[in-house]
């Protein structure tokens, strides 16, 4: 599973996706598939502070 992306302000494809897990950082591309499926498959939120 590949996870793409653009960049919103300028439309390159040259992004990496990070994520917070368990109060650390992470890159999404060093993930194995399962864990990419999961990420796909979570549900957004609309948080605020």
């Amino acid at each position: 599973m590949e996870l793409k992306a653009k960049c919103v302000h300028c439309g390159s494809e040259n992004v990496e996706g990070i994520t917070r897990v368990v109060g650390y950082y992470s890159k999404i591309q060093n993930w194995n598939s399962g864990k990419k499926a999961e990420f796909v498959d979570r549900q957004a939120g609309n948080y605020k502070i």
